[in-house]
């Protein structure tokens, strides 16, 4: 009985495989502990009892999802800053890296340069904005207790920040990558692209696997939604 309704609990939390795994092991773990401790002889009653006494699978797996989920939102907004701040730092090291070398645009690329420019600009510093916004929306308030309208609220909030982030970012590093480009055009290729070239590649990944954690916090939000059901009505 103990191994299904650990089984039970697991699988409600199915969408996260290192969660599920991990409560399914300290919830059986938990429950043999209390037959143990049971004394009463009868070991299919005792095991009842630490069933019945721990609560129901689809409670507990809330519980769980929702102190997972608000753990994962905590680390996203760190990840966020931590990532737009390692793309400024592969803009400046190529930006440098042109001063070193005295690496100019061609005069005929001039005017798209500083068109690109001024929309890479404006784009990074909205992912910056947003960045932080979401980062202070999801730090400013405590663990929740419960999947509340005022968490999922908050948890809205939060998506459409870091949405707002992620798309200025993907847009300043299209307008690196256009920038780089005309930076490189009608050069014969040396050992002096590999820097641009490497910076940008870290912009990509960095924009790449923010995304991809970002989708997890999306899916997740919404397993856990579906898990706990509808937000009750304010009406």
């Amino acid at each position: 009985m103990i191994s299904e309704y650990a089984e039970s609990l697991a699988g409600k939390l199915g969408f996260d495989r290192a969660l599920s795994q991990r409560v399914r092991q300290e919830v059986e773990d938990h429950l043999r502990d209390a037959v143990a401790a049971d004394g009463g002889g009868d070991a299919p009653a005792a095991e009842r009892r630490a069933i019945a006494n721990f609560g129901d699978p689809q409670a507990i797996a809330a519980q769980f999802a929702v102190a997972s989920l608000a753990r994962r939102t905590r680390e996203i907004g760190v990840g966020v800053i931590l990532v737009i701040a390692g793309v400024f730092l592969a803009m400046k090291t190529r930006v440098t890296w042109y001063d070193l070398t005295q690496w100019a645009v061609c005069e005929d690329m001039m005017a798209l340069s500083e068109t690109v420019g001024l929309i890479d600009r404006s784009a990074f510093w909205l992912a910056v904005i947003g960045g932080v916004a979401g980062w202070a929306t999801i730090r400013s308030h405590r663990a929740p207790q419960a999947f509340d309208p005022s968490y999922r609220k908050q948890l809205r909030r939060f998506l459409l920040l870091c949405t707002i982030a992620t798309g200025g970012l993907i847009a300043a590093v299209i307008c690196d990558c256009v920038l780089t480009a005309l930076r490189l055009s009608g050069w014969e290729f040396s050992s002096d692209f590999l820097i641009p070239i490497f910076s940008m590649a870290i912009e990509i990944v960095c924009t790449g696997v923010l995304v991809f954690h970002i989708r997890g916090v999306v899916r997740r939000t919404t397993s856990t939604s579906a898990l706990l059901g509808p937000a009750p009505s304010s009406g």
